[in-house]
């Protein structure tokens, strides 16, 4: 063993970025746990350039989570197992294959998930870092792309020194609230000039959600909506109106999104897909297992490699819950006016504390 460590640590970084470049981004958490010096390849641009000039690249689920008793959420990446047939473990109770799961990714890796927060604004790409040990007032970071350099470079300081805020871009200007405490009516949320370079403090949405999770941010319709652990509400900022405001129906962005130009949706009784042509939406055929299955529980939809991937919980073995996860293929059969989908495969890939919160997921290129 201790041959092949020496042989290890003798390779050149060339050679390891080259090895490292062909292997599944999935697999990157856990080798980043390997040495200081694997750690640094991972996270390195090199490697990322390494794996763009032999155009490697994939899609990547990773999930965040609220577990009781972690102060931070806590990140999982969707690990599918090399060269397996993938089934539904649906059908008929199957027990799991654990071909499919989602692998925890260690805290070292977190901070290079957790620039979640990102956008461009003009020529200027704008990342604020999610998680701050401690809370700091420059978590924020920007790089120009007109200056021709690879630098990040700190923005303004915010008014308040935050841990792990929400952000949303609209219309140029940064949108930052949460992260600080639940008493902070003034500064609680911000918005960040990109123009004028300058934080001006929004008004105080409220000590309901002030003391909320917060578990994710969307912009539409001019307005920034936050999502709370509150079930079913949205409130949102509107910067017309200089005002906050609450949308008790449940909007469910999370249940939403569009894959080859249509829209598709979670309901809590079946999946549906919006025609263009009818302006209404229809029930996706051929899922009613799934249906069964999963819409009450349903967490997140995605669009994963042009394909519907769905997530959601159910009540396992004593007092913990099992967070599922499928994907489906979606067809017009003869090319009809009707949208079916398939189950290519579906399974657990977590047991959780049924006390934990889903906050997002979201899918990684490269």
């Amino acid at each position: 063993m201790a041959n092949k460590e020496t042989n290890l640590s003798s390779l050149p970084d060339e050679m390891v970025i080259n090895c490292l470049a062909h292997l599944s981004r999935s697999y990157h958490p856990k080798l980043s746990l390997v040495s200081k010096r694997f750690r640094s390849i991972i996270l390195s641009r090199e490697l990322l350039f390494a794996r763009s000039h032999l155009k490697i690249q994939e899609h990547v689920l990773d999930v965040c989570l609220k577990l009781p008793g972690r102060r931070l959420p806590s990140w999982f990446s969707l690990w599918i197992r090399p060269d397996q047939i993938l089934t539904n473990d649906m059908e008929e109770d199957k027990s799991t294959t654990r071909n499919t799961l989602l692998v925890s990714i260690p805290s070292s890796y977190s901070p290079n998930v957790a620039d979640l927060s990102m956008g461009m604004v003009g020529s200027k790409h704008y990342i604020v870092k999610d998680y701050n040990i401690p809370p700091t007032a420059s978590p924020m970071l920007v790089r120009d792309h007109n200056e021709g350099t690879h630098t990040w470079r700190k923005s303004p300081s915010m008014k308040v020194a935050r841990e792990n805020p929400m952000v949303a871009i609209l219309d140029g200007k940064i949108y930052v609230v949460g992260g600080c405490k639940a008493d902070e009516t003034t500064n609680w949320a911000e918005v960040f000039d990109a123009n004028t370079q300058t934080w001006e403090s929004l008004p105080d949405p409220g000590a309901e959600l002030r003391s909320s999770l917060l578990k994710s941010t969307k912009v539409t319709d001019g307005k920034v909506y936050v999502r709370s652990n509150a079930k079913n509400e949205y409130y949102y900022y509107d910067p017309k109106e200089g005002k906050w405001g609450v949308v008790t129906e449940a909007l469910q962005f999370e249940r939403k999104c569009v894959i080859e130009n249509v829209w598709y949706y979670c309901g809590e009784e079946y999946f549906s897909w919006f025609d263009t042509k009818l302006q209404n939406w229809r029930m996706v055929k051929g899922l009613e297992v799934l249906n069964r299955n999963c819409c009450a529980g349903a967490l997140a939809v995605a669009n994963y490699c042009g394909k519907l991937l769905i997530l959601w919980d159910k009540p396992g073995q004593g007092e913990n819950k099992n967070i599922w996860c499928s994907v489906i293929a979606l067809e017009r059969e003869g090319g009809g006016d009707d949208v079916w989908g398939h189950v290519e495969w579906a399974s657990v890939v977590l047991p959780v504390p049924s006390s934990y919160v889903f906050l997002s997921c979201r899918q990684v290129w490269g």
